[in-house]
């Protein structure tokens, strides 16, 4: 577990080997500043740009880096398992094989860097769930199930590329929860006094709730502050590398719908 002093963290996830939107990404971060990097989990896995997604990590030496399920995948690869046992389905396992045929040493070897879990000032992070590291936190019923498993006020998680929040509160009649959901060019949620909360950033590569920019957030650990930022770039860029490459078309459409 790493921990870290009170700060404005840029928060990421879910880049996916994305690297038109991870370089816009943090270029809009580096305009309205913060302090370290926390990266949520799947670098690579459907995208053709792995090893610069790798570099572009590597550069933001982020405070904690944790694994996501296509990084777990490819490094069951790497070491000749059975990927297969990762439970991923055929494109994903294709995607990664190919990737993996071309991914530099030193890539491979960011991977291996990568951690399960990260806590700091009042947070907690983990790729999916608390219970298990690969769970989807999509639903109040997965973040009630989660909950006795977190172990500070904050829970900083990625995995379901939506930028969501579910927070509960304790009172004398149980526990009230409330979820909420970012759909602007900028939105900001601020985690009340003795509340607890699972603040997810969204996807960098490959957003899912109908929105195609970018998701990140920036969370302020001293006022528990979580602003999800959306930011526009190149997807025509990555669509072409797509196809050049032989990458299933689906990928690229999915880019335009934001699903």
């Amino acid at each position: 577990m790493v921990r870290c002093a009170a700060m404005r963290l840029l928060v990421v996830s879910d880049v996916h080997a994305n690297a038109p939107a991870f370089t816009a990404v943090v270029r809009d971060a580096k305009r309205r500043g913060y302090d370290q990097a926390l990266f949520l989990g799947d670098l690579v896995g459907y995208y053709p740009f792995a090893d610069a997604c790798a570099e572009l990590l590597h550069e933001l030496a982020p405070v904690a880096a944790l694994r996501g399920n296509h990084d777990a995948v490819m490094l069951a690869l790497v070491d000749g398992g059975d990927a297969i046992d990762q439970h991923e389905d055929s494109l994903v396992l294709d995607v990664i094989g190919r990737q993996l045929a071309s991914m530099q040493d030193s890539s491979i070897e960011t991977l291996r860097g990568l951690c399960d879990a990260a806590s700091g000032d009042g947070w907690q992070a983990a790729h999916g769930g608390y219970r298990s590291h690969f769970e989807y936190l999509t639903t109040l019923a997965n973040a009630q199930a989660n909950l006795p498993y977190l172990e500070a006020p904050v829970g900083l998680v990625g995995h379901t590329h939506v930028p969501k929040v579910f927070a509960s509160v304790t009172t004398a009649s149980g526990a009230l929860w409330r979820t909420v959901a970012f759909r602007q060019a900028h939105a900001r949620y601020r985690v009340p006094p003795a509340a607890r909360a699972f603040l997810n950033p969204g996807s960098v590569g490959q957003p899912r709730d109908g929105i195609s920019a970018a998701s990140y957030a920036l969370y302020e650990t001293s006022t528990q502050s979580f602003d999800v930022f959306r930011v526009e770039y190149d997807i025509g860029r990555v669509q072409r590398a797509v196809a050049e490459q032989g990458y299933p078309a689906s990928l690229g459409v999915r880019l335009t719908l934001g699903r």
